[in-house]
């Protein structure tokens, strides 16, 4: 134990010595810790956003999607026709009659997607124009109602209920309600309800803020008369079985398609499958950090072979009193491992430090977890053992005759 905190106490010694030296190699292990640190805090903090806010839909809410996906195996979309996915003819309003036929089902809706601005004099707004059925705030329960009211089913009426945001940019503080707006070329909508903020803190729930909402029948109108379904959104009964319910939908669905050419996904299905990309995406890019530790790395490695040299006469002595070659590798291990532990203690000082600046000025909200810690101090003790190794085996190799001689 006294051998270590001597180890230690000549190692903090060596890099008072070189300062700037020491700064300098120990740069790379800061930026390589901070940036891994940062990216995977943030893609734990992108995880904890996305699940609440599914989560806040309920946990019986099921959405089918175009285009047949593994749900257990998320390569499966690099195996399927990508276009599927963003098919709106795959779906129909058959598929929608026989789901809302269904004992189990509390409410249905499709969603087609309407491409168009608003308009109102001479403000604009680009929100996501939804055509839906009414059932969708039943479906959907973080969807809620602020002013007015919701239109009805078989409605052919030009109405519109619109999102906070995009109430926000055309009427500001003014109550919208029964006032015209316009949706691409001159089509005239007449504002009959808002929907409220979002109540969930995540980021990804401020994306429901941004759509507006149109009658079904009205986006076929506005999209030549053609049915174009992007996913039908449904709601089970909240003392039904959801993985019975969604596989009685899918037998149905089957059944009329002929074939198996869309997927259904629960609750559990989705946070999963955001899960996963999340997770692939944060290791791809910390990997891409991570080389900024190497480099830091073969910096300390560099520094610590000409300190082996500086200090051959050193060496010789403690060799000549009697310390074994363990021990000089050990000295010189245990240096490497403090100047990159200094660079990992750093590098998560500057972590918390970006995070809560990420967090002011951002809708985002990393999350520093134990194992994000445990991870960067092993990363940086790692790296001191790695590139410390071959600085501290040629010192406890040298010969003590040829190293006392040494000027």
């Amino acid at each position: 134990m006294m051998n270590l905190f001597s180890s230690v106490r000549t190692a903090l010694a060596s890099i008072w010595r070189n300062k700037l030296t020491s700064l300098l190699s120990v740069l790379g292990v800061v930026i390589g810790v901070t940036s891994v640190s940062t990216l995977v805090s943030v893609g734990e903090g992108l995880k904890k956003d996305v699940s609440s806010m599914i989560q806040g839909m309920g946990t019986n809410v099921m959405v089918i999607i175009s285009g047949k996906m593994d749900l257990s195996d998320p390569n499966s979309m690099n195996q399927s026709n990508p276009a599927n996915f963003v098919s709106t003819d795959i779906l129909t309003l058959d598929d929608v009659k026989q789901i809302q036929e269904m004992p189990d089902i509390e409410a249905v809706s499709p969603m087609s997607l309407v491409a168009g601005t608003m308009s109102s004099g001479d403000k604009k707004a680009t929100p996501t124009i939804a055509g839906v059925y009414p059932s969708v705030f039943e479906a959907m329960q973080v969807l809620k109602m602020d002013k007015g009211k919701v239109f009805s089913d078989d409605t052919d009426e030009k109405v519109v209920v619109l999102g906070p945001k995009a109430k926000e940019a055309l009427f500001g503080d003014e109550n919208p309600i029964d006032k015209k707006i316009e949706i691409g070329k001159g089509t005239e909508f007449t504002v009959v309800g808002t929907t409220a903020q979002s109540s969930s803190s995540a980021s990804f729930a401020s994306e429901l803020d941004t759509i507006a909402f149109i009658p079904l029948n009205v986006a076929t109108e506005l999209s030549d008369g053609e049915v174009k379904i992007l996913r039908i959104i449904m709601k089970a009964n909240d003392n039904a079985d959801v993985s019975k319910v969604k596989k009685e939908i899918s037998e149905k669905l089957i059944a009329s398609h002929g074939e198996e050419d869309f997927t259904i996904m629960t609750q559990d299905d989705i946070l999963d499958l955001f899960g996963t990309f999340l997770n692939m995406a944060t290791a791809l890019v910390s990997a891409i950090a991570a080389i900024s530790v190497i480099v830091g790395g073969i910096g300390i490695m560099n520094i610590m072979l000409v300190a082996v040299t500086e200090r051959t006469r050193e060496i010789g002595i403690r060799k000549a009193v009697g310390a074994t070659n363990g021990a000089i590798l050990s000295q010189f291990l245990i240096e490497s491992i403090v100047v990159t532990s200094l660079g990992g203690i750093i590098g998560l000082i500057l972590t918390f430090v970006i995070g809560m600046v990420i967090k002011a000025k951002t809708s985002l909200t990393p999350s520093i977890t134990p194992d994000i810690l445990i991870f960067a101090v092993a990363l940086s003790i790692g790296a001191g053992i790695v590139f410390g190794l071959l600085p501290a085996m040629r010192a406890a190799r040298k010969n003590p005759v040829e190293a006392l001689r040494y000027e």
